[in-house]
């Protein structure tokens, strides 16, 4: 039939229908076998053809495929996208100084930007034939860029980086966008595909692209390129340079502002992505306390108040007992007492409990028997005593200890 329609000089090719044909009724055998014959004789049929091949590649059809190259259609030629073809194109009469534009997508892209290894397999990129460079930058998973690198790797990686990364950060709502991510260019990356030898006007672009992604998007992206050594140290710095980028990691957390630190055990707190230290160093961003923090009016690092503020005069040990008594001595005669006897002994003369007189020997920064002295000494080993250090911060002159009244005429009592 289609032969008869061939030999009263209908046009099958006009305004492309016999792609349409081949694209859209891959079971019609003798329609392919009827372009077959003719493709040699009338490129338009082999155009047809590619057409078609390149159709049925993005929509994953196998069949279609087999059909496709069983005909003659050649996978490595660039043709329109069947979807989007007017009936009244003319492409096969472009002019010369059109022969540069772009046409559209070869079928093994079209299989590369559905993530299609089978039928990327099938079709048998060739680097001698095909664009390596722009299979990586289609390529929408992992699986195809494994695919891939088993035959040549990218020889411009920063060109396929930058197109990987502008995906991953403004694919939302787009036809492959569901398997477009930073994991895809994370592989790339584990490839050893390293992005080096940017122009300030492709890392600009690259920082727009990050300027307009949502929050989690801009912190999985910027720790993503702070990894490893997986971009040059100036391609970072210059990526960090703007206070455009610096405001919006202040945004997300990298760098900390002074309502992070008011509120560091608040549950409203904004939580610090991870790795905030190694994103800032390797985009050049000197991590600084914001104002008002506690180190920032100090003009040191913050340290616990326990240790800054000098004790008093008197240190008071223990809560006032009525018709109890005093126990005043200095920290050398605590010292002595603490290493003369147990402190389970001798917080019970005085009436307190371990901890409490363990605590406040700390506090007076008076050392005391660690677990198992005694076990030593009762052995008759001798356990070589420490030396009481000095306070730097003053006080403690006279330690006041409250007990209960025991009559005893060993210590230095005064009546309450």
């Amino acid at each position: 039939m289609f032969e008869r329609f061939q030999v009263l000089g209908v046009d099958l090719t006009a305004g492309h229908e016999l792609a349409d044909a081949l694209g859209y009724h891959s079971s019609n055998k003798p329609l392919f076998g009827f372009a077959r014959r003719h493709r040699k004789r009338d490129a338009r049929f082999q155009r047809e053809l590619d057409i078609a091949l390149a159709y049925h590649a993005s929509e994953g059809s196998e069949r279609g495929v087999a059909l496709s190259l069983w005909a003659g259609a050649d996978p490595h030629a660039a043709v329109p996208d069947l979807r989007y073809l007017s009936r009244r194109d003319q492409d096969d009469q472009q002019s010369e100084d059109e022969e540069d534009s772009f046409v559209g997508y070869t079928a093994i892209e079209q299989a590369c930007r559905r993530g299609d290894v089978k039928i990327l397999e099938r079709l048998g990129p060739d680097p001698a034939l095909d664009d390596f460079d722009e299979l990586y930058k289609a390529a929408s998973n992992r699986a195809v860029i494994d695919f891939l690198a088993r035959f040549a790797l990218p020889e411009d990686g920063a060109a396929v980086i930058q197109h990987h990364l502008w995906w991953a950060t403004f694919d939302r709502g787009y036809r492959f966008s569901t398997s477009r991510s930073l994991y895809t260019l994370q592989h790339l990356f584990e490839l050893e595909i390293r992005w080096e030898g940017s122009s300030k006007e492709e890392i600009a672009s690259v920082r727009s692209w990050l300027l307009k992604t949502s929050r989690h998007t801009f912190i999985d992206a910027m720790k993503l390129l702070a990894a490893k050594e997986y971009c040059a140290p100036e391609i970072l710095h210059e990526l960090g340079r703007t206070p455009a980028i610096r405001r919006r990691m202040k945004e997300v957390g990298f760098i900390p502002t002074a309502q992070d630190e008011a509120s560091r055990y608040r549950r409203s707190r904004q939580p610090r992505p991870t790795r905030s230290r190694e994103v800032l160093k390797k985009f050049g961003v000197e991590e600084t306390k914001p104002k008002g923090s506690v180190a920032s009016r100090s003009g040191s690092k913050p340290t616990s108040r326990r240790t800054t503020r000098s004790l008093p005069h008197t240190v008071r040990i223990g809560p006032r007992r009525k018709g109890g008594r005093e126990i005043r001595l200095d920290r050398a005669e605590l010292f002595e007492r603490v290493w003369s006897e147990p402190v389970s002994v001798l917080a019970a003369k005085w009436g307190l409990s371990d901890r409490g007189l363990a605590k406040a020997c700390r506090r007076l920064k008076v050392p005391v028997p660690g677990r198992g002295h005694w076990a030593q000494v009762k052995v008759g080993k001798n356990v070589r005593r420490p030396v009481l250090p000095k306070l730097r911060e003053g006080g403690g002159d006279e330690i006041v200890i409250w007990a209960p009244h025991e009559g005893s005429a060993s210590e230095n009592v005064t009546r309450s």
